[in-house]
């Protein structure tokens, strides 16, 4: 197994949003892999990182992925970390439960990664080793959200983004979201509710489900909208631009003290937009700081979750190991004393893993 992660960490927002492939994209790059050996692939895209787990080759997966996304491959390596193994599965583990995320045990990349993994499973993208992999990482995050304190003062892009909207002026405020059907455009929204001091106009892509308090507008009159806001946010996936300066000044939008939150990536926002007299314009990149301000306070919490965490990753490497013996495991049962298999599954429970890893060579060195 390995992982090919390009994030915050080590790429700015102009580079990720090359990597953001569209649902179609992601689709020929898995099949591009098929053909090239890898049976296996499951590619992550949020605002903070684009990543490809797989099982095989990862030099041969890297050269897809630059393929795909018509990237330098030497800017690529530059900028990726690359994991294999034991160190793969622990990433895996690692990002499901916002122990790797810019803000410190944020729930949404949970919920983003088992989407990534429920589609490449459904279309045949998996095999053992990830769906193992995955579903151990799930059930640790579980286990993580639960045990700890991590998720309980959990901030994300989303709670920041509307913390900086409500801070931004007194009083009453008119706020234009533009994507508020999506998960962060929803998060931003109920978030901003919470404060009770803004009112907000929103895309939609669907009618249904529109909290009270809130006015829907098509997509297409967003600009209308635009000169009697105060504050304007924008968190779709479109791979264009939603606003642009030079639409900004073509409908003669009044001037004043404006603040633009651009929350996606690819960027909807023109950064040319931040030019405009009295407009502040904040991207991904901007809440950097401010996350790790956040982090600093959930340190005792982490080194708990890193404790279950290195627990759970113990479990699944013996499953995999005890997985990769199973047909001499098997042989045993036919030929073997119950006591002597009793023997095996209480070493295998109390075993580390690179003591089981030598004990079950010999058990296949012995059949």
């Amino acid at each position: 197994m390995f992982v090919v992660s390009i994030q915050y960490k080590h790429a700015d927002t102009e580079f990720r949003e090359k990597l953001a492939l569209q649902p179609e994209e992601i689709r020929e790059l898995q099949e591009r892999l098929r053909k090239e050996g890898l049976e296996e692939a499951v590619y992550l895209h949020t605002c903070n990182r684009c990543e490809l787990y797989g099982v095989g080759d990862h030099q041969t997966a890297l050269r897809c992925l630059a393929d795909a996304s018509g990237t330098d491959p030497s800017q690529l390596r530059e900028r990726a970390l690359i994991l294999e193994k034991e160190r793969a599965a622990g990433h895996a583990f690692y990002v499901a439960s916002g122990m790797d995320s810019m803000v410190l045990g944020e729930d949404e990349i949970l919920g983003q990664l088992r989407d990534a993994y429920e589609k490449a499973k459904k279309n045949g993208y998996t095999g053992y080793q990830l769906n193992a992999v995955f579903q151990a990482a799930f059930s640790a995050a579980k286990k993580v959200k639960t045990d700890t304190m991590l998720s309980k003062s959990s901030v994300s892009v989303a709670t920041l983004a509307a913390a900086e909207a409500h801070r931004f002026k007194e009083g009453q405020k008119q706020v234009l979201l533009i994507g508020a059907s999506g998960d962060t455009g929803r998060k931003v929204m109920l978030n901003l509710l919470s404060y009770g001091d803004c009112t907000i106009i929103a895309t939609y892509r669907h009618r249904h489900g529109i909290p009270e308090g809130v006015q829907s507008v098509p997509y297409e009159d967003r600009y209308r909208y635009i000169d009697e806001a105060d504050i304007v946010v924008s968190a779709t996936k479109s791979p264009h631009y939603t606003l642009t300066r030079f639409r900004i000044q073509e409908e003669g939008i009044t001037e004043k003290e404006r603040l633009f939150l651009d929350l996606a990536v690819p960027r909807d926002i023109d950064e040319c937009v931040a030019e405009l007299p009295g407009t502040k314009l904040l991207t991904l990149d901007a809440f950097e700081e401010i996350a790790r301000e956040h982090n600093a306070q959930k340190e005792q919490e982490a080194v708990r979750a890193e404790e279950i965490l290195k627990d759970c990753l113990a479990e699944l490497q013996k499953d995999l190991l005890f997985h990769e013996q199973f047909d001499v495991i098997r042989e045993m049962e036919k030929e073997q004393p119950a006591e002597v298999m009793k023997f095996i599954y209480r070493f295998r429970k109390q075993a580390e893993p690179m003591e089981l890893r030598a004990f079950l060579e010999v058990l296949g060195r012995m059949t």
